[in-house]
């Protein structure tokens, strides 16, 4: 999947980002996409070409040095 179809727009509410591994999701009340990406990778979200919360990155980091 790409960032576009995993930031959206939820309206006057702001953006959510969505883990491409758990489903989990992380809503920022924030004007455009660009902030809530910041936003999410400054919680400890990776967003790029996958897309993973917290937990997710973590588990897939320490399997790729395990």
């Amino acid at each position: 999947m790409t960032v576009h179809t995993l930031v959206r727009s939820t309206g006057r509410r702001g953006w959510t980002v969505r883990c491409d591994a758990c489903e989990h999701t992380f809503a920022a009340a924030v004007a455009g996409r660009p902030e809530a990406v910041a936003f999410a990778e400054t919680n400890g979200w990776i967003v790029g070409e996958r897309t993973w919360c917290p937990m997710c990155a973590a588990a897939h980091t320490s399997r790729r040095t395990a």
